[in-house]
């Protein structure tokens, strides 16, 4: 059992790349470079930008819990970061089914995985010459889904923790699907926000689905192709 799980998970021994630098000196480098324009000479806005999504990640679990496993190889750390990734998706589901969204910590926990997940998509975009080279792009586009699903999830939290379609929605489900039918940029009219606050989050939350959709799809539809190209030539 103890092999196939490892064969499963982790493939072969010496694909178990050791990784020499810590995500906290890496964390450090990397801020390093785009203050001295080591890579792209950016400055005003775009460069702000920059700096704030890569120096927002110590405030957040994400580089934190790629630490604890950095020194066991690059497998067990990218199949660890999987695992967390997988963690913030279950979680808001988690919330909903059983009764904790009422609590406004609850809500608050919800609030802060989304704005890291919200920042980490930014980042693909923004400072995409940061990142390692993937070790797939396939996996990065499963990846990507399931922050997807963790974004629709995590606003479902926020509207029924903070009863923002106050008076039209009365169960879980129905803000589960008011939060998908928002991703989805459907927009059927049966639940609406019926207070400004509601109203404004689901602008937030439009704008959020559209960015994600239109740029990182993109984004890594690009990546595909090259792949493809350079397979086939």
């Amino acid at each position: 059992m103890n092999k196939f799980l490892y064969k499963l998970f982790l493939g072969k021994p010496e694909y178990n790349l050791p990784i020499r630098i810590s995500p906290y000196n890496d964390y450090f480098i990397n801020l390093n470079r785009i203050w001295n324009n080591h890579k792209h000479h950016d400055v005003g806005f775009e460069k702000i930008v920059r700096l704030l999504l890569v120096s927002s990640q110590i405030i957040f679990p994400g580089i934190h819990f790629r630490t604890l496993f950095w020194k066991k190889g690059l497998i067990y750390k990218n199949v660890a970061v999987e695992f967390y990734v997988l963690f913030k998706t279950i979680l808001p589901f988690a919330l909903l089914l059983s009764g904790l969204y009422k609590y406004k910590i609850a809500v608050i926990i919800a609030a802060y995985l989304l704005t890291e997940t919200i920042f980490y998509v930014a980042s693909l975009i923004f400072v995409s010459d940061m990142f390692v080279k993937p070790r797939s792009y396939r996996r990065n586009i499963l990846m990507l889904f399931f922050n997807y699903l963790e974004i629709t999830l995590s606003f479902a939290v926020i509207y029924a923790g903070l009863r923002l379609l106050r008076g039209s929605a009365h169960s879980v489900i129905d803000y589960i699907y008011f939060s998908f039918v928002t991703s989805a940029t459907i927009g059927y009219g049966d639940y609406y926000p019926t207070i400004n606050f509601g109203k404004v989050m689901v602008c937030i939350h439009s704008i959020l689905v559209l960015a994600f959709v239109v740029l990182v799809v993109n984004f890594f539809g690009s990546k595909v192709e090259v792949i493809h190209y350079e397979e086939d030539h």
